[in-house]
């Protein structure tokens, strides 16, 4: 299980990067752009009634369930099961993501998109913990046995 999480994981980064540099006709632009007013881009997508339905889904719903699988990184690396770990670690790359995006001028850099990209990681993360919990596809035995090879290891050793 831990070898097709890292696999899709990494496959998966990948074309999220493409998306948030390549994608949609990206060009890189002379001109760049911060937002770093919390809750203005949010705002503007729930209070302007002039924005159509994709472009709401798109920035908001994507921003968010794009980045749910992240919240599973505790598969492949184990101190990521923790909830302080992981969201530092996130929070770190998605704001040196946005800081490219700015310096590059291929999109803009947005406040609102780390703090939804990143609520997108934790409902991914609430998910892995609760299929933890119920071991969903016998996830416990996936860690019991990562348990088993250490103790096996370092008593050999």
């Amino acid at each position: 299980m831990k070898r097709y999480f890292a696999v899709f994981i990494a496959l998966y980064t990948l074309a999220l990067l493409y998306m948030m540099f390549y994608a949609s006709g990206r060009e890189p632009s002379e001109i760049s752009y911060i937002q770093h007013q919390p809750f203005i881009t949010i705002q503007h997508f729930f209070n302007d009634h002039n924005i159509d339905n994709q472009a709401f889904i798109v920035n908001i719903f994507g921003n968010i369930f794009l980045f749910s699988p992240f919240g599973w990184l505790g598969l492949c690396i184990k101190k990521f099961n923790r909830f302080v770990p992981i969201t530092v670690f996130f929070l770190i790359a998605i704001s040196i993501i946005e800081t490219i995006q700015y310096m590059t001028g291929r999109g803009v850099a947005d406040v609102d998109d780390v703090f939804l990209n990143t609520l997108g990681m934790l409902i991914g993360f609430a998910l892995f913990k609760y299929a933890t919990w119920k071991n969903i596809a016998n996830i416990k035995l996936h860690f019991e046995l990562l348990d088993c090879k250490k103790k096996c290891v370092s008593t050999v050793s």
